[in-house]
């Protein structure tokens, strides 16, 4: 990646981020678009964690030996459960690292 690729998407990410969020800024988006956004964060967070639960470089993990898809699941669990962010992540951390430790040895 180039320097002015780099610094460019900064200059875009920076400016759509500044205009959304600057209260000084007014800007009235349609009730549908809002309602739109509201699941780009559970689909940008899909989109990052599927790939590495379920793969391994360019190879399907298998279901039985895979200590991410129990992580996964635990961490799913634990936090309908407690419903505090910053203690179910440790908990899964936790859970992972014991989870892998079993597999692995």
């Amino acid at each position: 990646m180039s320097w002015f690729m780099i610094l460019g998407l900064a200059a875009i990410v920076f400016f759509n981020r500044y205009y959304f969020l600057e209260p000084h800024v007014k800007i009235k988006l349609p009730l549908i678009l809002n309602k739109m956004l509201n699941y780009s964060a559970p689909c940008l967070l899909t989109a990052i964690c599927i790939p590495v639960i379920f793969f391994d470089g360019n190879h399907l993990r298998g279901v039985i030996n895979n200590p991410y898809i129990y992580a996964a699941i635990f961490c799913i669990v634990i936090d309908m459960y407690l419903k505090k962010v910053l203690l179910g992540v440790i908990a899964s951390l936790g859970f992972f690292y014991f989870i892998n430790f079993l597999i692995n040895y």
